[in-house]
């Protein structure tokens, strides 16, 4: 089931069956891509109509976000639970791992993609990451990126750069040879081990944004989402355009 909030759709789905989808996805012979979306993405969407086009035509929207997910509810829809974009990441690299599947990773520094490479690697052993490359580049070494994905044929393409520019790329780009795409955010900072993970009780919370600030302080001037999605639920709670 589907519902629509703030002009954008999200699917009502819980971790397992979002996993179940996403393997379905690399079971065909064709592009589908992920959305993760989050509350900043919201806000993103409310002034940027080609986002919330490639949101909409995702082939599967996960409400990444506590605060999200309590604002759907609050609004009176339905929905299961958070789906933390990492976390399903993490659930489709070891299906990719378990089912052979092949895997390239766009974004972040060259040296934070290459250090989440291997330590993807090390954590799922046997896993097949064909490729890597980093998410700065001009138009002329994107040309060079996408002829290797064209000729490496990865079922699976992790691109992170940061929303809406991740969503934005892969929607531009359904005609890659790929079956599986999604945007994952800052996720390499994870996997590469510069941020550590929050603590478990700050993730069920819905305090693992301030975790990664005090981790990088730089990320404050993004807070200014907050007051910015809190309005846009209060006027979407009381209908006022």
């Amino acid at each position: 089931m589907t519902c629509t909030v703030f002009g954008l759709k999200i699917d009502n789905v819980d971790r397992r069956e979002a996993v179940q989808v996403s393997e379905g996805f690399l079971s065909e012979d064709r592009f589908h891509y992920i959305v993760t979306l989050n509350p900043e993405g919201v806000v993103i969407a409310q002034e940027n109509t080609d986002f919330i086009s490639a949101v909409n035509q995702a082939d599967l929207v996960v409400a990444d976000g506590s605060w999200l997910v309590r604002a759907i509810r609050f609004l009176g829809e339905d929905l299961k639970e958070r789906v933390a974009g990492i976390d399903l990441l993490l659930d489709i690299l070891s299906l990719c791992r378990d089912k052979s599947f092949s895997v390239y990773l766009l974004g972040s520094r060259e040296d934070i993609v290459s250090d989440a490479k291997k330590n993807l690697e090390d954590r799922f052993p046997g896993i097949n990451i064909a490729g890597f490359h980093s998410g700065y580049f001009d138009r002329e070494e994107e040309i060079k990126i996408i002829e290797e994905i064209e000729r490496l044929k990865p079922h699976l393409l992790v691109v992170g750069m940061g929303m809406p520019k991740q969503e934005l790329w892969i929607s531009r780009h359904r005609d890659l040879p790929v079956r599986l795409a999604i945007g994952v955010g800052g996720s390499f900072d994870v996997l590469s081990g510069i941020i550590p993970r929050a603590p478990h009780w700050m993730q069920a919370s819905g305090l693992e944004w301030l975790y990664r600030i005090l981790k990088d302080p730089k990320r404050i001037r993004r807070l200014s989402f907050i007051p910015k999605f809190s309005l846009l639920v209060l006027k979407s709670k009381l209908n006022i355009v």
